[in-house]
């Protein structure tokens, strides 16, 4: 494992640290991307991890940053990117602004395409390098309240597996990962943006879809105590870097293959009934980092 070397997006908290923390104690030279000096400080006290500052819908940060990691590797080039950097948009589609949808594509999709944009050159000196993008069983499932979120995630899949033939079986291999419900400080600000989501809401609207935030904020409160460790995710992500031939797309989490599968065996309309009224059935309340 020795002069391997992996960028990963969004390494301040989560399953980004978690992916970081993994590799670098397995040997890996790593590059964590953040936001501040405090998450900053977090990567670099990780012995084999350096920072990096990228925000990851500014093209220049993002060409700044991988600059950085060619002025450090040379002509090494670069092994492994796994694309975690993401956030959660949701709410009724009609009450959710043209800001917020263009900001939930501009991080999940537009900041993926360009941070893989920057790390193909270095990407393409090693062979077989990796890409490896933390995407959500979202990315199967669209969920009440959460259509720009899952329609960042779907997006994913379409950018995906049109760069696979694009790029051809000389490219990078490319992994998307579906994890279920993580516990990640993400659900902190899932459950503040539900709850300011709520109080928000005008009359009718509270008629309307009161019921279905009630039941987000407290799907919520319950995942922040029941969903699976990042560190199982960074395991996976690991295992695909390693293997020769790693899968297209992995789900992670009992909730995420339950979800997949009732998705693809029941008739749509059935689906959409459990959906829309199961108070306990848990695929309406996976978010993921990512």
């Amino acid at each position: 494992m020795d002069g391997r070397a992996a960028v990963v997006t969004g390494a301040s908290t989560g399953i980004g640290y978690a992916v970081a923390k993994r590799l670098a104690s397995s040997g890996w030279q790593v590059w964590g991307g953040t936001r501040s000096d405090s998450d900053a400080s977090k990567i670099e006290s990780l012995e084999g991890a350096s920072s990096l500052r990228i925000e990851v819908t500014d093209e220049g940060s993002v060409k700044t940053a991988f600059d950085e990691v060619v002025a450090r590797r040379g002509s090494s080039g670069l092994d492994l990117l796994v694309v975690n950097a993401g956030i959660v948009v949701g709410g009724p589609l009609e009450y959710v602004s043209q800001s917020a949808w263009k900001q939930q594509l501009d991080v999940n999709v537009v900041g993926a395409a360009l941070s893989i944009r920057h790390a193909l050159p270095l990407l393409e000196i090693c062979y077989p390098s990796r890409i490896i993008v933390v995407g959500s069983i979202n990315s199967r499932i669209g969920l009440p309240l959460l259509s720009p979120y899952a329609a960042s995630k779907h997006a994913l899949v379409g950018l995906l597996s049109s760069l696979r033939r694009e790029l051809g079986p000389q490219g990078p291999r490319i992994t998307l990962i579906e994890p279920g419900a993580i516990r990640t400080p993400l659900w902190e600000k899932v459950e503040q943006m539900s709850q300011q989501m709520y109080e928000g809401l005008c009359p009718a609207a509270r008629r309307k879809y009161g019921p279905f935030v009630e039941r987000a904020i407290k799907n919520t409160t319950q995942t922040k105590r029941s969903g699976l460790d990042p560190t199982r995710v960074a395991s996976v992500i690991e295992k695909c870097a390693n293997r020769r031939y790693p899968p297209r797309r992995r789900l992670v989490g009992r909730d995420a293959r339950i979800g997949a599968v009732l998705n693809a065996f029941l008739p749509e309309r059935l689906f959409d009934f459990l959906v829309r009224r199961s108070r306990s059935v848990r695929i309406s309340s996976q978010v993921t980092n990512g």
